[in-house]
């Protein structure tokens, strides 16, 4: 089985519905790592990794909170002109993991609606969110950070940033693994 594991970050949370896609947030921040699951291991065999170009400012709070700011993402690709590779990428998949995957996926899905690519999408039938699947282990919802620091007794560096977050969840999940949660 291969499973893509990724987080985004972005221009500001998901409003509600009633929302025009174009008054969405945008992805600032893409990286995806593409796994394989072989016996009892789980293997490494692809990364994906983009900045991405919104056409919108980032305010302060979202520069305090990821380091980002326009002036790293000036010169990055927009969405539209990175679909090929990532649905290149995402094609033979099996399972999405992220760990806040309602968040993640919704923001996924709103980019591709913006460029008329959603239902063209190779999206993998399985979907596996960690915060849900270890909801069990303090009866709540864990930050990254907390669950990290349940398996591994200590946190990580550089959080809120998609590839630093990404490569925390998957020493997380192939804890999962080992342990039987997934």
């Amino acid at each position: 089985m291969k499973a893509v594991l990724f987080d985004t970050e972005t221009t500001g949370l998901i409003k509600p519905k009633a929302n025009k896609v174009t008054d969405q947030p945008y992805i600032t921040d893409l990286y995806m790592l593409k796994v394989e699951h072989i016996g009892n291991e789980i293997k490494v065999i692809g990364e994906f990794e983009t900045l991405l170009k919104p056409p919108v400012p980032l305010s302060a709070e979202i520069t305090k909170i990821t380091g980002l700011t326009d002036d790293m993402l000036k010169d990055s690709p927009q969405f539209f002109e990175v679909y090929e590779e990532i649905a290149e990428f995402m094609t033979g998949v099996d399972r999405l993991v992220a760990h806040n995957l309602a968040f993640d996926r919704s923001m996924l899905a709103n980019e591709l609606v913006r460029c008329d690519k959603v239902i063209k999408f190779p999206w993998p039938r399985d979907h596996l969110c960690t915060v849900e699947k270890t909801l069990h282990i303090e009866q709540r919802r864990m930050s990254l950070t907390r669950l990290h620091e349940y398996f591994f007794g200590k946190d990580f560096d550089g959080a809120h940033r998609a590839k630093t977050d990404v490569k925390a969840m998957f020493r997380c999940y192939k804890e999962m693994a080992k342990q039987g949660m997934i």
